[in-house]
């Protein structure tokens, strides 16, 4: 058996025969597919079970669990060369698996590896991943590495190491902590062709959700994975980098976050949780990204950001100006 999909399944009756559909319709036909269904208080244990294809295999938890656990019971009943995730609300496009197959067999340096994320729904976007395996081993301090509904990985290193997902993990976030707890056994990387199409709206997990308090923890739990020290500052520092507003974005908070930018330039050089010319261009990325939110807090906050950046242009002194002349009229700016 080359390919175990795993489906864990939790109140998705309207999108399950288009999800699964998707796995049994596809051009690479060596693999199994187990879904899992973690006690559903609707009729998905019902549509799975009228679907009737000898690859498909349906197991039911005892409890409800979450999605990690659900997983958890799929991996210990696989039998695959490799672990395909997908989710119970998502698209797979025809040639995902053959794709993801091709690319792994090829690399078997790998230890897992996805592609690009294209939504649907209430958004339409595309979410895009690194691709090399350096620029993985970067994100892996600011976020996920690779997508967890494009993932594949090496059913091998999971039982070598006997890596699950925990019992007390957050639902929201575990595919950042299997990753963090993937990483020490090899690299990750992602192909640049779109796998999936993502379904956006209520039904996800994280719809409605605290983000604040959901990330202070998934980011405290990456610091002391990778072995990074920080105080509680430097993590609500951390998440104002990230958009994630528990601190409001002052001058003095800009220089805070350049130093702690720069410290923690210097501690992988030391730690080496990634190649140092990736991690310095992701935390440059990182940095660049943050200017765009910041006329919000007032011109002295985004020009305090541009006077510490290593690069400027007039365009983004404009772009300040027409967003505090908006603001001052009770407008949104246009741009």
């Amino acid at each position: 058996m080359k390919v175990s999909v795993i489906i864990p399944v939790y109140n998705k009756a309207p999108f399950l025969r288009e999800a699964v559909g998707s796995i049994l319709g596809q051009t690479f036909t060596d693999f199994e597919l187990i879904a899992v269904d973690d006690r559903s208080t609707d009729n998905s244990l019902e549509v799975l079970r009228t679907m009737h294809d000898p690859r498909l295999r349906i197991l039911e938890q005892a409890e409800n669990g979450g999605p990690g656990l659900a997983a958890n019971a799929g991996l210990d009943a696989a039998h695959g060369e490799y672990i395909v995730r997908m989710d119970a609300d998502d698209i797979a496009l025809p040639e995902r698996i053959a794709l993801q197959v091709a690319f792994m067999d090829a690399h078997p340096d790998l230890v897992a590896s996805g592609g690009q994320l294209q939504l649907f729904g209430t958004e339409e976007e595309e979410w895009t991943y690194p691709l090399s395996s350096a620029d993985c081993s970067a994100q892996l301090p600011f976020g996920v590495p690779v997508p967890q509904p494009a993932s594949i990985m090496r059913r091998s290193v999971l039982q070598a190491h006997g890596l699950r997902y925990g019992r007390t993990w957050p639902h929201i976030g575990e595919d950042w902590l299997f990753w963090l707890q993937m990483a020490p056994y090899g690299p990750m990387a992602n192909l640049p062709e779109v796998l999936v199409r993502y379904r956006r709206g209520p039904q996800n997990i994280g719809h409605g959700s605290d983000k604040i308090a959901n990330f202070s923890k998934l980011q405290g739990a990456a610091f002391e994975a990778l072995n990074i020290p920080y105080t509680e500052e430097e993590l609500y520092l951390m998440l104002m980098g990230s958009l994630i507003f528990k601190l409001k974005p002052t001058s003095a908070r800009i220089m805070a976050l350049r130093r702690w930018y720069n410290k923690l330039e210097v501690l992988n050089s030391e730690l080496h949780f990634a190649p140092d010319a990736a991690f310095a261009a992701r935390v440059d990325q990182q940095w660049n990204k943050l200017f765009h939110y910041l006329p919000k807090y007032g011109l002295s906050t985004a020009f305090t950001h541009l006077r510490l950046s290593k690069q400027w242009t007039m365009d983004q002194v404009a772009y300040a100006l027409k967003y505090r002349i908006n603001a001052r009229l009770g407008r949104l700016p246009r741009s």
